[in-house]
């Protein structure tokens, strides 16, 4: 029922109503419909009284962040006829912005021409503010999960946790004294080249598996995966006293490790699965490398060269682990002479490595790699 019908005044309605309510002209040909009528809730959200507001363009109340291309949308809607709805910045009258949202309804007479415009206008600035803090919410939200999963690969889930809550969880570029080690599958290339691709990354995921949880277990770190080899790091991101113990004790628990799994092997019917460990102790430069776009952790310098080129000795001495002499001096600093783990290794000897002029002493565990490789 019409509001005059009822004994209501129109004009009372829109005084008395809590949201900005303009009318305007139909004219949406420059310089636009010209405003004939506001209520009070507009002069209080925007500062424009209706002696100064009326007879001008709505386009006072736009400026410089206001984006004009919503208003292509309006034009094309109310041409048409249609109600239509939006949202940009405007002004108030003393220049502070605003989020204004619009709902604009032609008027139209018997005949179905528009004759004037009303725009119920609404200030939903602290709306647009509070999705703007849900929004960064859940960018830092999902940009600390993705922290979290790169760190993921390097660290055990509990390290991930603390790491997390650092701003720089890796540190700085760096020269740090570390241990680092390198396993390799003995009769690696045999195998791809006769099994199944599908099975040999099976094999791999398994490996790595068993691998990392024995290097998780005693704080180390993986700091990249190669094929059918595995660089993990002692004394990262943060060095203990412990460090060389942790890497001697991992190599060992690794091989025991290997042990258990082959003994499964073995019994369902597959050929066990060897490799060979050397770990090396002294300083290494450590920090992100890469691009922009493409960044990793990593660790550089003549310790690492070292311990990777140690691999060659375990096949040429036939020996599960090769451990170097810095590695056994730190871990006699650290421990004592009476470690323990110190007893399960033999004097393994001083030899060269290609592309260093310094011979190197080694020691070795007991157990011996096979001479023919491996049966998958």
């Amino acid at each position: 029922m019409r509001a005059d019908r009822c004994g209501l005044d129109p004009s009372a309605i829109l005084d008395a109503a809590s949201e900005s309510i303009i009318v305007t002209g139909a004219n949406l040909e420059s310089p636009g419909p010209t405003i004939l009528y506001v209520n009070p809730a507009f002069e209080r959200m925007t500062g424009w009284t209706a002696e100064q507001i009326v007879g001008k363009s709505p386009r006072l109340l736009q400026g410089e962040k206001t984006d004009h291309s919503v208003f292509e949308g309006m034009r094309k809607a109310l041409r048409r006829g249609d109600r239509w709805e939006g949202q940009a910045v405007n002004y108030r009258r003393d220049g502070t912005e605003f989020v204004m949202e619009w709902s604009i309804t032609p008027l139209k007479d018997a005949r179905g021409r528009t004759t004037h415009f009303v725009a119920v206008q609404r200030d939903v600035s602290a709306r647009v503010e509070a999705e703007r803090h849900i929004a960064e919410a859940r960018e830092a939200a999902h940009e600390a999960d993705r922290k979290k999963a790169n760190l993921a690969r390097y660290f055990s889930p509990k390290m991930v946790e603390i790491l997390a809550q650092r701003d720089r969880p890796l540190g700085v570029m760096r020269r740090q004294e570390i241990a680092v080690m390198f396993i390799d599958i003995v009769g690696f290339t045999a195998i791809s080249e006769t099994v199944a691709p599908e099975r040999v990354v099976a094999l791999l995921r398994s490996f790595y598996r068993r691998m990392s949880n024995v290097i998780f277990a005693h704080g180390g770190s993986i700091e990249k995966f190669a094929g059918d080899a595995l660089m993990a790091l002692f004394g990262v991101p943060d060095p203990s006293r412990g460090d060389a113990i942790s890497a001697l004790l991992s190599a060992l628990g690794m091989m025991d490790e290997l042990d258990r799994w082959n003994a499964k092997r073995v019994g369902s019917g597959r050929g066990a699965i060897d490799a060979g460990i050397s770990v090396h102790f002294g300083t290494a430069v450590l920090g992100d490398i890469g691009t922009r776009e493409s960044m990793t952790f990593t660790a550089i310098g003549d310790t690492v060269n070292t311990a990777s080129r140690m691999q060659a000795l375990c096949r040429d001495l036939r020996r599960r682990v090769v451990v170097s002499q810095p590695l056994v001096d730190r871990v006699r600093q650290e421990s004592g002479t009476d470690e323990p783990a110190l007893a399960r290794l033999s004097d393994g000897g001083s030899h060269r490595l290609r592309g260093r002029s310094k011979r190197i002493h080694v020691w070795t565990d007991s157990a011996k790699l096979p001479l023919g490789g491996v049966r998958f």
